[in-house]
């Protein structure tokens, strides 16, 4: 099967989800974002398993209501909420691609292909992703 350039499965999803995609970054890199039911949706091109190209799809709280408490300070109330069940299977009832949540190995699959990637660019330095940075916004 011919792999689908981020902008048609974005168009695929943004169909399904009744939202629009449009050119953005994730993580300060190239992706594809919308929003939809009060979260920043960004699809993003990664490498999974054995190489292969993979669409991820991640959404973050977008909505004020859920980012702030009631009188507007800034402690965050919620800041992630797990609705991937429902959207995997939403997105392959309504796409006709195969969507899933990912695995532990597709994350690590994940990973090394990022670490190839810093390397060849000669590492990431200081700038780059850290464990708190992980531990505070999550693996995405």
């Amino acid at each position: 099967m011919p792999v689908e350039a981020l902008e048609q499965v974005g168009a695929r999803v943004g169909q399904a989800l009744n939202c629009t995609f449009a050119e953005g970054e994730f993580q300060r890199w190239y992706a594809q974002v919308a929003g939809v039911f009060g979260l920043k949706i960004s699809l993003v091109g990664v490498t999974g398993i054995g190489g292969k190209s993979v669409a991820k799809l991640v959404g973050a709280v977008s909505e004020d209501g859920f980012l702030y408490d009631s009188d507007g300070g800034n402690q965050v109330e919620y800041d992630r909420v797990d609705i991937s069940a429902y959207i995997v299977d939403l997105l392959t009832i309504r796409t006709g691609l195969q969507w899933y949540q990912p695995t532990p190995d597709d994350y690590a699959a994940e990973r090394k292909a990022a670490r190839g990637f810093d390397d060849m660019l000669g590492g990431v330095g200081t700038q780059g992703w850290t464990s708190a940075d992980e531990e505070k916004f999550g693996d995405w």
